[in-house]
């Protein structure tokens, strides 16, 4: 039987969970236990939930005592499951530190079965020591996956505070999914989190996208989802180079439809002339890949405005149309852009009708790195052989201090200089200063040998002569 302990004290319980972090938590069995101990906690802050829910005639100052206590706990709760080493160190050892000296437990189960083979006497061959080592080793392994995951998906059903609900989201895919026993049992509390929008959805991606592609969770909004993503204040977001490499992944698939690469292309165009240099970047870096991977969206690089058609449209529809609708449709000036940027559906938003009109005004980019990097999409990107993807990882961290650093350590070839074909009479010239001249009226030498210069400035806009300024400049 494993001892219980309680521990009563009226100051924080900070430094009791500190020490059981640092010092015990290396013990397999202690880990064990504390998996266990952490679901029942869990459920019980649960049903605790549910019945402050139900009494609403409650005093609002306990009310109010009972929510602080249970989120101190729900922060308690996650430090010390956050703290637990995983099995990952353990999993090809044979022999665990317990810091029990049976080695075994009649309740729980039998941890660690060979912990009496030290006591006994029979010597055993090699092979068959092994081969139980290995036995006790994955038995071991096996349970405390199953506790861990119980511990895991018990608490994640609680209402988390939204700090913990983000650092939550942010190490799930990396210290949670690989030691679960069925990763599928996460997919509600992803999916949950996906749907929110925002930051939160950007961090729930990269564990929603293990699940989609190493675990066989479908998802049938997915697209949909990320592309209500694509907005300017993600290029600003703290964990914005995580998501654009996820959404590199995700848009890899050679079954992508055409039309759905091309929303994704023409959203990202869209937002490259409303994003900084280094969001232009990666935006660049994101559209060279998929013209790479999608052939068929090729054309929105160069699509003139008399050679577009109208084959997506239905027969119901061009039933409808009349002939005074054709003539309205044959006068519509050149330029309109048939890409519909508020529309959320990816289906709807017309991209295979549109161009990508936005990348050609980035040729005369302020910044030097973007326009030199529009011209990689001169390339012909249909020729696989002869185009590579582009690494997007190396874009995703940019920031202007970044491309400041890049210019300065890039060796400058040639080097732009000022200079004139003749040499200039005047300090200004008429393009200068529209509607005004310059008036250069030379005067007899003084006795001194000096020359005499009066500058007359005549105004032309209100038609009256300004005052005169003279400067007397010595030869």
């Amino acid at each position: 039987m494993a001892p219980n302990f309680q521990v009563h004290s009226t100051e924080s319980v900070g430094s009791v969970t500190d020490f059981l972090a640092s010092k015990y938590f290396k013990y397999i069995d202690v880990r064990y236990f504390t998996y266990i101990s952490m679901e029942k906690l869990a459920r019980s802050l649960e049903g605790k939930g549910i019945s402050d829910d139900k009494t609403g005639s409650a005093d609002e100052n306990s009310e109010s005592h009972s929510r602080a206590s249970i989120e101190l706990s729900l922060r308690k709760s996650y430090y010390i499951l956050s703290k637990i080493p995983s099995m990952e160190d353990n999993n090809e050892k044979s022999e665990h530190e317990m810091w029990s000296g049976s080695g075994s437990s009649s309740e729980e189960g039998n941890l660690k079965e060979a912990s009496k083979k030290s006591k006994t006497k029979v010597k055993m061959p090699k092979a068959e020591k092994s081969n139980n080592n290995a036995l006790s080793a994955a038995i071991i392994s096996k349970k405390m996956k199953s506790k861990f995951t119980k511990a895991w998906i018990t608490f994640l059903r609680l209402p988390l505070p939204v700090d913990i609900y983000k650092e939550v989201l942010v190490t799930l895919h990396r210290a949670v999914i690989p030691f679960l026993s069925n990763p599928i049992m996460l997919c509600d509390f992803l999916t949950r989190s996906y749907d929110i929008g925002g930051v939160v959805s950007v961090m729930a991606l990269s564990s929603l996208f293990i699940l989609m592609t190493q675990h066989g969770l479908e998802y049938p909004n997915f697209y949909e989802k990320l592309y209500a993503l694509l907005v300017p204040s993600i290029f600003m977001a703290k964990h914005r180079a995580k998501f654009f490499e996820l959404l590199d992944s995700c848009l890899r698939s050679p079954l992508l439809p055409a039309y759905l690469a091309a929303a994704f292309v023409k959203k990202l165009s869209r937002l490259s002339i409303l994003v900084p240099p280094s969001g232009a970047l990666v935006i660049m870096a994101l559209i060279h890949n998929l013209l790479r991977r999608h052939p068929s969206i090729n054309c929105l690089l160069h699509r003139e405005d008399g050679n577009e058609t109208h084959n997506d449209d239905s027969k119901a529809e061009k039933e409808i149309v009349d002939a005074a609708t054709v003539a309205n449709i044959s006068s519509i000036k050149p330029g309109i852009d048939h890409f519909d940027d508020e529309e959320s559906n990816p289906v709807k938003s017309n991209a295979m009708r549109s161009s990508l009109w936005e990348i050609d005004t980035l040729r005369h980019h302020y910044c030097p790195p973007v326009s030199r990097f529009v011209l990689s999409l001169e390339n012909d990107l249909t020729v696989r052989a002869k185009t590579t993807e582009i690494n997007v990882k190396d874009f995703c961290s940019g920031s202007y201090a970044t491309i400041f650093g890049e210019e300065i350590r890039r060796r400058v070839k040639q080097v732009p200089l000022a200079f004139y074909k003749t040499t200039p009479t005047s300090l200004f010239s008429d393009s200068d200063f529209a509607g005004w001249t310059f008036i250069c009226d030379k005067t007899e030498e003084n006795s001194n040998g000096n020359k005499e210069k009066n500058f007359a400035c005549l105004s032309e806009e209100n038609g009256h002569i300004s005052a005169k300024r003279q400067r007397i400049e010595c030869s």
